[in-house]
């Protein structure tokens, strides 16, 4: 049983290994995917919220109706 767990632990450490060997060549590293995340055209930024008069939920600005308290703004 034990040898079992020692070839399962070997080979997730090989695959460990292989992988960021690989990021290295290839130039990827934390900072690069940082930086691919911010320049991703996918992702927004947060628009401005305003709390809410009646609940103090933050709400945006254009809201008609307050999503958390259901009252009209």
């Amino acid at each position: 049983m034990m040898i079992v767990f020692f070839i399962f632990a070997a080979i997730i450490w090989a695959a460990i290994v292989f992988l960021r060997g690989f990021d290295k060549i290839a130039g990827r590293g934390p900072k690069q995917v940082k930086d691919g995340i911010e320049q991703s055209p996918l992702i927004q930024p947060e628009p401005q919220r305003i709390p809410c008069p009646h609940c103090s939920e933050l709400i945006l600005p254009t809201a008609k109706i307050c999503r958390f308290c259901k009252s009209d703004i």
